[in-house]
């Protein structure tokens, strides 16, 4: 899926091609074209969140592994915005499964609460369940990947993200 690309524009005799599969080949495993398309764009996340596990494998400080978990997913949002767009900013054709579920359920979602959580246990952080600060975080995230995407033109601050994290971050720390 392509940069700049609508999903309606994207058809599955492309997706089949792009994957090396033929379209038939693709229909024995999904039902329908969204059902294909999030799947897309559900691996492309999951295959983004693990590049980012495996740089941060040996890092140890949580405030980093915070930041470029922060970075990687804004990133991947203004990189990659079909599947972005189809996971978070589309309403669900099937509403058994939610944007969030599909989040909750993405290897760099766990990631994240599990850094949290050893925030927490390190006594960075404040005594908070850590699925509720990812959950928030991550909608904080969403808000400036989805300002970025609609509005690339506008002269945003070069720092954004770090602003919002170090707010974020304020906000977190024990008292």
């Amino acid at each position: 899926m392509a940069a700049g690309e609508e999903p309606d524009a994207i058809s599955v005799r492309q997706l089949a091609s792009d994957v090396d599969r033929t379209v038939p080949a693709l229909y024995q495993h999904f039902s329908s074209k969204p059902e294909l398309l999030i799947a897309a764009a559900t691996r492309a996340l999951d295959d983004m969140a693990n590049l980012v596990a495996a740089e941060l494998s040996a890092e140890v400080d949580i405030d980093t592994r915070l930041r470029r978990r922060a970075h990687a997913f804004v990133d991947f949002a203004v990189e990659h915005p079909v599947p972005y767009q189809l996971l978070f900013m589309t309403p669900p054709s099937d509403t058994s499964t939610s944007s969030l579920d599909i989040m909750m359920a993405s290897v760099g979602f766990h990631a994240l609460v599990d850094d949290l959580a050893a925030a927490r246990s390190a006594g960075e952080m404040i005594d908070a369940d850590p699925t509720e600060v990812a959950i928030v975080l991550w909608a904080a995230l969403h808000g400036v990947a989805s300002l970025l995407i609609a509005h690339p033109h506008l002269d945003w601050p070069h720092d954004l993200l770090d602003r919002l994290l170090d707010q974020h971050a304020y906000g977190l720390a024990p008292r």
